[in-house]
């Protein structure tokens, strides 16, 4: 019953705000901004803005905007700055489950494991350290992939899991890693590549 009884008092408040007072409905009286003239010289062209608003992409990867070189080692070339880049990168190796053991962003370097032979049926843990290099190259980065020095192996060889380099692996078989690696990495980036 109260609930009647207040809708009651708010719809008489109402009515009653609401008298024939017009001195807050006329505008003749406010300020108007002036009217500017418009003149253009005779002979001027116009300029149209033609620049487009980057979309999203609507399929995953980066495609034509990534691609390797022919150059022994290749080389990974992306249509990025290289903070994009860098970004772009470490997206991938997210991605393609790469386990990043260090980075220094001020000199382009990611250090990560990396098996090259690794398979869904093989058992061997051959990871080795790599290093990713990532370098401006006007508009676009260039990414390349060493083998990491012998120093480097064993300091990523104590984590738990046996990190060290098998004693099966040659050093041709470790380098030939780092063109499977840089490989790995294309066509991630070009295919399978999504935004977060």
């Amino acid at each position: 019953m109260s609930v009647f009884f207040k809708s009651l008092l708010l719809a008489m408040l109402l009515v009653a705000c609401g008298g024939k007072d017009n001195r807050y409905r006329d505008t003749q009286m406010l300020e108007h901004p002036p009217a500017l003239a418009v003149s253009k010289p005779a002979g001027e062209l116009r300029v149209t803005d033609n620049s487009k608003v980057p979309r999203r992409r609507e399929k995953s990867g980066l495609g034509a905007d990534v691609y390797l070189t022919t150059s022994t080692p290749p080389q990974l070339k992306i249509k990025q700055p290289l903070d994009d880049a860098w970004s772009t990168l470490g997206l991938a190796l997210k991605q393609s489950k790469i386990e990043i053991t260090d980075r220094e962003h001020d000199k382009g370097l990611f250090y990560v494991l990396y098996d090259p032979e690794k398979s869904l049926f093989s058992r061997k843990n051959n990871e080795a350290v790599y290093v990713i290099t990532v370098e401006s190259d006007g508009a676009e980065s260039t990414i390349t992939a060493t083998l990491g020095s012998a120093a480097e192996q064993s300091s990523a060889g104590g984590r738990g899991k046996n990190r060290s380099a098998a004693k099966d692996n040659s050093a041709a078989q470790l380098a030939d890693g780092a063109e499977k690696l840089v490989k790995s990495l294309y066509e991630t980036m070009q295919n399978d590549l999504k935004e977060e």
